[in-house]
């Protein structure tokens, strides 16, 4: 086995195309080591680290549409602490009913109330 059917096969492993693979025949071919810079540590680390950031963010993105996609298939369900906060808001709701305000108050806060409690009611049946 050539040191050239070892890239190539690794590259096809890794999901590379023909255009690469004929890149680096023509590159092992042409090439001229006298004319090419020496290796450097730390550019092969800054390299190693551009590929691991490039999967990482792959990985990322997969793992939020993953995400996205679940939290789009079920509805949405209120743990305890959100279950609590809306009751909080239920009672400041009716605490404000009990002042004397206008009749637009008094309607916009009972659309808020009534919209609360069947968030809360859903919420109950849901468990």
């Amino acid at each position: 086995m050539t040191y050239f059917d070892l890239v190539s096969s690794h590259i096809k492993r890794n999901g590379g195309d023909s255009a690469l693979i004929a890149a680096v025949a023509d590159y092992l071919e042409n090439a001229h080591p006298q004319n090419e810079p020496p290796w450097s540590q730390e550019f092969d680390d800054i390299c190693q680290a551009a590929v691991a950031y490039a999967n990482s963010k792959q990985e990322r993105l997969r793992k939020h549409k993953k995400r996205v996609a679940a939290a789009k298939a079920k509805p949405a369900e209120l743990n305890s602490r959100h279950r609590q906060s809306l009751a909080q808001e239920r009672h400041a709701i009716r605490q404000a009913l009990r002042q004397p305000n206008s009749v637009s108050a008094h309607r916009s806060m009972l659309a808020r109330l009534e919209e609360l409690e069947k968030l809360i009611i859903n919420s109950k049946r849901n468990r």
